[in-house]
């Protein structure tokens, strides 16, 4: 999660099954480095949502929570927008008023709306592999809700599945159980905005990286100088800082000096971590991309040893 969360950057984050509560889901939440969080709990090992924000991203008031959705409005200056996240239990029994509640609750706002999470359903043969060209009933119903409320599905970028179990090939199947929504006032008013669809990592499903106003790249070579943390974990770092630090000139200088020494040794040495990080995240998403095509016992393997070697790294 911290490595996603330092490579994706990210205001708002939403975590869905959390199966943690009370003191324990404090901790973690506090330890992702988000300033406010609203908790909705798990009952047991069952459910759990929680919404984490940054103090950057205005002022966000919750209006409402139940144990499948959180909605807050965030307001900042003159820009005005609701997120609701939403986890629909696996259940169809447990969601089935979900959508009547959720229809409301749209219907009630005159100001642009998101909602998104994991819906625990498809709309389109095609959002599933193995297809037999038939929706259940309750795809059906989640395709009709989309009308009523005239929401838009926003796309996405990356692998069409957000879920996907099975690490032999005739028990493999994926669907695309989580999107982003929005209404028509939302998507005029940020049309560049994208969805993402993160490579599979820690869990069996894809994290969705939605960014309203994409970024343009900045020049990496301008970027300030930083102690890493990581440094101090290395053998020969503590060894490097004695031997560089030069007593005998002003501390500034002596800082420059010693700056340009770290950030040498950095690139030779934590460097080649950096490179292996990315290099198999693009493994692993290529490999994800091939297993959407057509799906193979050795591709799976591939996929678990990539993942296996990516926990190692970090």
């Amino acid at each position: 999660m911290r490595y996603m969360l330092k490579k994706w950057s990210t205001d708002m984050l939403a975590i869905f099954e959390t199966h943690a509560g009370a003191e324990k889901a404090g901790r973690i939440c506090q330890g992702l480095g988000f300033e406010n969080s609203f908790r909705v709990d798990a009952v047991g090992q069952s459910g759990g949502l929680w919404l984490l924000w940054r103090h950057g991203i205005g002022d966000a008031e919750v209006l409402h929570s139940a144990e499948q959705l959180i909605h807050v409005r965030v307001k900042k200056e003159a820009d005005v927008v609701h997120i609701i996240v939403v986890y629909e239990a696996p259940s169809v029994s447990r969601r089935s008023g979900l959508w009547m509640q959720l229809r409301d609750l749209i219907q009630m706002v005159n100001e642009p709306v998101i909602i998104g999470g994991d819906f625990n359903t498809i709309v389109r043969v095609d959002e599933r592999t193995g297809s037999n060209g038939q929706l259940s009933p309750d795809s059906l119903e989640f395709g009709n809700w989309i009308n009523d409320t005239m929401l838009i599905d926003m796309g996405f970028k990356g692998n069409c599945f957000t879920w996907k179990r099975g690490k032999d090939e005739r028990f493999f199947v994926a669907k695309r159980l989580d999107r982003i929504l929005c209404c028509a006032q939302a998507r005029l008013k940020w049309q560049d905005a994208t969805v993402t669809h993160l490579p599979f990592l820690a869990s069996d499903h894809s994290a969705l990286y939605l960014q309203l106003v994409p970024p343009v790249t900045g020049n990496a070579r301008r970027r300030p100088f930083r102690f890493e943390a990581a440094w101090m974990s290395h053998t020969s770092f503590r060894e490097l800082l004695s031997a560089s630090w030069d007593p005998n000139i002003d501390t500034r200088k002596a800082l420059a000096k010693l700056e340009k020494v770290l950030r040498k040794w950095n690139k030779e040495i934590f460097g080649d971590i950096k490179t292996r990080k990315e290099k198999l995240v693009k493994e692993i998403q290529e490999v994800q991309d091939e297993l959407e095509r057509h799906s193979s016992d050795a591709l799976l393997q591939l996929e678990a040893n990539l993942i296996k070697e990516f926990d190692v790294v970090l």
